[in-house]
């Protein structure tokens, strides 16, 4: 069911509810009223029935004509008991009949009381006279109350018909012009494709929940355009990346084929096979890494790691690094161990292949957190170029006499970010490039 449907088909059901509760209640009041004013009439009628049987010795003849024009003008259908207390077993026998021993008691005690037999209403009053001690029952049946009611009944049923038809009809139309907006919006989504995902879409300017949608969406597409770029640029170069160790490998077959080798000339082509392939095999495994979840990455077995141990290994493996603590050596982290190692070896390679110097690995703390530097003193980085070397296989424009794919800076980078570490860099081309990794969690 769509949504406009059960829009119109709520605000019918919202109308039906209220309505009917309200015509219920009208009508219980109404019938109620009219039922008062019946009974109203019935005990002036008992009344009038007595007076016309025992008051006759006691008015005078024009207050007795007046009782008896009263008594033929009210209720002349109504039908009429008069029972005599003297004649007590034909007495109880017939209030038995219309009233309850409650309502019996209460006729002698208080008054009048009304009642209900079969489809009419009567009412029933004891009457001492100084004849004797009567009882007076009227029973009549309401037509005009019950017409009236149900008058009543078919308007309310009509009306509540029409209100519902009338709510349904506008909760239609203003479904309509509601969704109008949600309709355009996907008509727009449906039409966008891999090759016009700059399509955007316009905000009206009400600042309401639908603009607040248009610009998720709007943020949502940015999103999803700059990761199909970074896809399909991540894509090119990989294949571009691939090709060129397979290529090498051919070609180096093909070569070897041609014509029969000495044993020196075969061992130099499977020593360059070896190093294409092993190329081959490091570009694999980092490409794989690198399409890892960071979910998966988290879940890798995670202990405690002595940072200037970790430090010193480095410096202990490579001659040219050179490694100062500036804390009191008890600094740790908790971390994967070969995670952290690929991810400082990157930067610790990198900083030694740029530079013919040595490189310098300091060990400090910063408003309480751990923070490594890494800096070497070689080609630098270009100013323009800082903000793009973490991009998928980017080199940059300095580094073409230098062997390498572009993947180990954004590698270590997706390693250190779900490590919650900060990295920062300061570089002046042809000076130096410093990292500064900052573990604040």
């Amino acid at each position: 069911m769509k949504i406009g449907t059960k829009i119109s088909l709520f605000y019918a059901t919202i109308t039906f509810g209220i309505a009917f509760l309200i015509i219920v209640i009208f009508y219980v009041f109404t019938s109620r009223y009219i039922n008062r004013l019946f009974d109203v009439n019935l005990t002036e009628k008992a009344y009038l029935v007595a007076q016309k049987h025992w008051k006759k010795d006691e008015l005078d003849s024009t207050a007795y004509n007046l009782v008896l024009k009263k008594y033929k003008a009210l209720l002349p259908e109504a039908y009429e008991v008069l029972l005599n207390k003297k004649d007590t077993k034909a007495t109880n026998d017939t209030l038995c009949k219309y009233l309850s021993p409650l309502l019996i008691q209460t006729v002698y005690e208080e008054g009048p009381v009304t009642f209900k037999y079969g489809n009419k209403r009567g009412v029933a009053i004891y009457y001492p006279d100084n004849q004797g001690d009567f009882f007076v029952i009227v029973l009549a049946h309401n037509a005009y109350g019950s017409n009236i009611k149900q008058h009543l009944l078919l308007l309310s049923g009509g009306l509540l018909l029409l209100a519902i038809f009338i709510s349904f009809v506008m909760g239609r139309v203003y479904a309509k012009n509601l969704l109008a907006p949600l309709k355009m919006i996907l008509s727009k989504l449906r039409n966008i494709r891999g090759n016009n995902l700059n399509v955007r879409l316009e905000e009206s300017g009400n600042k309401d929940e639908l603009d607040e949608l248009k610009r998720t969406l709007n943020d949502m597409l940015d999103r999803i355009n700059e990761a199909f770029k970074s896809e399909k640029s991540f894509v090119n170069a990989a294949s571009h990346e691939l090709n060129n160790p397979l290529t090498a490998i051919q070609g180096e077959c093909e070569i070897s084929l041609m014509k029969e080798r000495s044993t020196k000339e075969y061992i130099e082509s499977l020593q360059h096979i070896f190093t294409e392939s092993r190329r081959l095999s490091q570009l694999t495994k980092q490409l794989l890494f690198l399409s890892h979840d960071d979910g998966d990455l988290l879940n890798q077995e995670i202990s405690s790691v002595q940072v200037s141990d970790m430090l010193r290994g480095f410096a202990q493996d490579n001659k040219r690094v050179v490694f100062t603590d500036y804390t009191s050596g008890n600094v740790s982290i908790s971390v994967n161990t070969y995670l952290m190692n690929v991810a400082l070896q990157n930067f610790i390679s990198n900083a030694c292949k740029y530079s013919k110097d040595n490189v310098d690995v300091r060990l400090k703390v910063s408003n309480g957190y751990p923070l490594i530097e890494i800096e070497d003193y070689g080609i630098g980085i270009p100013k323009e170029e800082i903000s793009q070397i973490y991009q998928s296989f980017y080199r940059a424009s300095n580094t073409h006499e230098f062997k390498g794919n572009g993947i180990g800076l954004t590698l270590s980078l997706k390693i250190l970010k779900i490590y919650g570490v900060h990295v920062s860099v300061d570089s002046e081309e042809n000076v130096h490039t410093k990292f500064s990794l900052i573990f604040e969690s």
